[in-house]
């Protein structure tokens, strides 16, 4: 997989995540240990930038879902 395949389903993922928690983007960014400029960044279309592992790690858990549904590796959440 390329690296901006797994961008472009990493921000999709962390869309779905950010819809469903109900929560405005600066209270999910810092939630995540983010701020909200860094999360928007994310979430924009132009970047194929992944975050650092512990912001991974920290939407992982934070959210109930794998690295790996995270990723784009598994279907599995």
């Amino acid at each position: 997989m390329d690296k901006r395949d797994i961008a472009e389903t990493f921000r999709t993922r962390l869309a779905t995540l950010l819809a469903r928690s109900g929560q405005n983007q600066s209270a999910f960014a810092a939630g995540i240990g983010i701020d909200r400029s860094a999360l928007s960044q994310l979430l924009s279309g132009a970047a194929t930038r992944l975050p650092r592992a512990e912001t991974l790690l920290n939407i992982a858990a934070g959210h109930n879902v794998s690295l790996d549904w995270l990723l784009g590796i598994s279907q599995d959440e």
